[in-house]
């Protein structure tokens, strides 16, 4: 009696995964990483972004405060802001402005003084992340 012998399968696979499935998979999970990977990395930029900001605003709020506690004086050049001093990292600027009621506008001279100034406050940082500006009004009591 003969024996029968298994068929081999004549198809040559073997059930397991080719090198180009191989390759394409951690290609496609590469790309996936290096998403996530960007996603993180704007994600702390932004962070930090907004970190500065909020600091900036902080100093101005607190700068302003100081000014309008000021007592005023006509064709002021700048305003001591008494109690205010920039955090480190942090500059503090000032620029005065002073009516003129013949252009309807504010110039950066004062001629004769009219009882209304705009004083424009910044505080930024050096490297440029962090820049704030804002715009108040004195006048006469």
């Amino acid at each position: 009696m003969t024996r029968m012998r298994p068929r081999a399968d004549s198809s040559g696979y073997d059930d397991g995964f080719t090198l180009v499935e191989l390759l394409l998979a951690v290609s496609i999970l590469g790309v996936g990483m290096l998403a996530v990977v960007g996603g993180m990395a704007t994600s702390i930029k932004v962070s930090d972004l907004d970190r500065r900001q909020a600091e900036g605003q902080t100093q101005l709020r607190a700068y302003a405060e100081a000014v309008a506690g000021d007592t005023y004086a006509a064709c002021a050049a700048s305003y001591p802001a008494s109690g205010f001093t920039a955090t480190a990292g942090w500059t503090a600027t000032m620029t005065v402005g002073y009516w003129n009621p013949a252009t309807s506008a504010f110039d950066a001279a004062c001629g004769t003084d009219s009882g209304l100034q705009r004083v424009s406050l910044r505080v930024f940082t050096a490297d440029g992340r962090g820049d704030e500006t804002l715009l108040v009004g004195k006048r006469t009591p």
